[in-house]
C-alpha cells in the first residue's frame, strides 16, 4: 500500500516513482552484489547541490557495480534524511557478506564524525565545489518551487533579483528547509551557512578542518582535471572516468548582469570564501601532479570522451518529452532537465556501458539498491 508523501520527501522531489527494470541489460555481476573486492578503495563522496555532483556520482556508481562494492544507501528513499545533519542511523544495514561499506555517495549534510563511524578507516573523502554565482543561480531556479524562501517568487518576472533585493523578507534561517537558500555549498558541508563572519571568528579553522577531512575537493570549472586527480586517489582506470553531464537544465535565462553577480556574491559570501580557499588548494594539487603530465593526460582523456560520446549518444541532450522513460531525469517543475537518447544498433556490451553512463541518479540509485538487497527501496515514513 502506498504511503502518503512525507513533506520532506515532497520538498526535495523524492516521491518520484522510478520504473527502471530490476535487471539492466547485461549487468556486470549477476544476482545480488558481491562485496568487498580486495584492493578497492573505500570512498565517501559528499554530493553537493548543483555543482556537477550527479555526474561524479554516476562514475562512482559504475565503479561500485563493476567492482562489486558494498554501497551505503539511505535507510529510506534517496537521501540521508537531508537537510538534517548526517547520522549513522540514517544508513541501511550492511548487505549480507559485507564486512563494511566501500562507498557512500548519496545526498547528505555533512557530520564528519558520524560518517566516519559508518565507513572504515582509511577512506578517501571527496567533494566538489562550483563557482558560487553559478551554483546559487542554478539552485535558485531548480528549487524555486520547493525551498520555502524561494516559493513566494515562483511566478515573479525576475525572481532571483527580487529575492536578493529583499532576502530578509523571504529567508528564515531557523527553517532547515531553507538550507539551500543561502551559501548552499557551505550548508551541505555541515557549516553554519547563515553566520556573518567577523574578524577573529572560527571560519578559518572550519575551512582548515574541512581541508583535513577531504583528500580532494574537485572544482567543477576544471572537471576533467579534477577527475584525473581523483583517478590517482581511487585507483580507477581512465576508461572508468568517461561521462556525460547529468542533471543539466535547459537554460533560457539571459546572462547575469554585473549587478546581479555582485548581489549573489554578497548574499553567498561564505560560499565565495569556501570556493576560493579550495580553488587555491586544488591548483597546488595540480602543480604537485605535474603540469606537463596533466596536459598530456587531459589530451588522452578528452579523446576518449569524444569517442565515447560519439559511440553512445544519438545527438545533443534532449527534453524529457522525447527520451526513453527509463532515461528521463526527475523534473522539478521550475526548469527543464535534459537527458540523452542512445544510438541505435549498439552491441549488447556497448549498450550496457552507454546505458549506465547516461542513467539518471534516481534510477541508478534504485537499481543498485535492489541489486544489493534484493528488494525495493523504502519510501520515507509518514510523519
Amino acid at each position: 500500500e502506498s504511503l502518503k508523501i512525507n513533506q520532506k520527501e515532497k520538498l526535495f522531489g523524492l516521491h518520484r516513482k522510478t520504473t527502471l527494470t530490476r535487471s539492466l541489460a547485461k549487468p556486470w555481476g549477476s544476482g545480488k552484489a558481491r562485496v568487498g573486492k580486495q584492493g578497492a578503495p573505500n570512498i565517501v563522496f559528499l554530493k553537493t547541490h548543483k555543482t556537477g555532483s550527479s555526474t561524479v556520482q554516476n562514475i562512482l556508481f559504475r565503479a561500485a557495480e563493476r567492482r562489486s562494492l558494498a554501497v551505503a544507501f539511505p535507510r529510506y528513499s534517496y537521501q540521508f534524511a537531508y537537510p538534517e545533519r548526517f547520522s549513522r542511523d540514517f544508513v541501511e544495514d550492511l548487505p549480507p557478506g559485507a564486512a563494511h561499506f566501500n562507498l557512500l555517495c548519496s545526498h547528505m549534510r555533512l557530520e564528519a564524525g558520524e560518517v566516519q563511524a559508518v565507513v572504515p578507516s582509511p577512506s578517501v573523502f571527496l567533494t566538489i565545489l562550483r563557482d558560487p554565482v553559478r551554483t546559487f543561480e542554478s539552485v535558485f531556479h531548480y528549487y524555486r518551487n520547493i525551498v520555502p524562501a524561494f516559493q513566494p517568487l515562483a511566478n515573479h518576472s525576475r525572481p532571483l533579483l527580487a529575492f536578493l533585493e529583499a532576502s530578509s523578507q523571504y529567508y528564515d534561517a531557523q527553517d532547515v528547509s531553507n538550507g539551500l537558500a543561502r551559501n548552499p555549498m557551505t550548508f551541505d558541508l555541515g557549516l553554519n551557512a547563515s553566520q556573518e563572519v567577523a574578524p577573529g571568528s572560527r571560519w578559518a579553522s572550519e575551512l582548515e578542518r574541512l581541508n583535513q577531512t577531504f583528500q580532494l575537493v574537485m572544482i567543477a570549472e576544471h572537471f576533467d582535471e579534477s577527475l584525473l586527480l581523483a583517478r590517482e586517489l581511487l585507483g580507477l582506470d581512465m576508461e572508468e572516468l568517461l561521462y556525460v553531464r547529468l542533471n543539466v537544465r535547459h537554460k533560457e535565462e539571459a546572462p547575469l548582469s554585473k549587478e546581479l553577480v555582485q548581489k549573489i556574491q554578497a548574499w553567498n559570501w561564505l560560499d565565495v570564501q569556501l570556493y576560493r580557499f579550495f580553488q587555491s588548494i586544488f591548483w597546488r594539487k595540480v602543480e604537485h601532479y605535474g603540469y606537463v603530465r596533466m596536459k598530456q593526460e587531459l589530451a588522452t582523456f578528452r579523446a576518449l570522451l569524444q569517442e565515447a560520446v560519439g559511440k553512445c549518444l544519438a545527438g545533443e541532450p534532449v527534453g524529457p518529452e522525447v527520451m526513453a522513460d527509463e532515461l528521463r531525469p526527475w523534473q522539478p517543475g521550475s526548469v527543464t532537465i535534459l537527458g540523452y537518447n542512445l544510438r541505435q544498433n549498439l552491441t549488447s556490451d556497448q549498450y550496457r556501458d552507454c546505458f549506465r553512463m547516461v542513467l539518471p541518479e534516481l534510477q541508478y540509485h534504485a537499481y543498485l539498491y535492489y541489486r544489493q538487497y534484493g528488494r525495493d527501496m523504502r519510501p520515507l515514513p509518514t510523519a
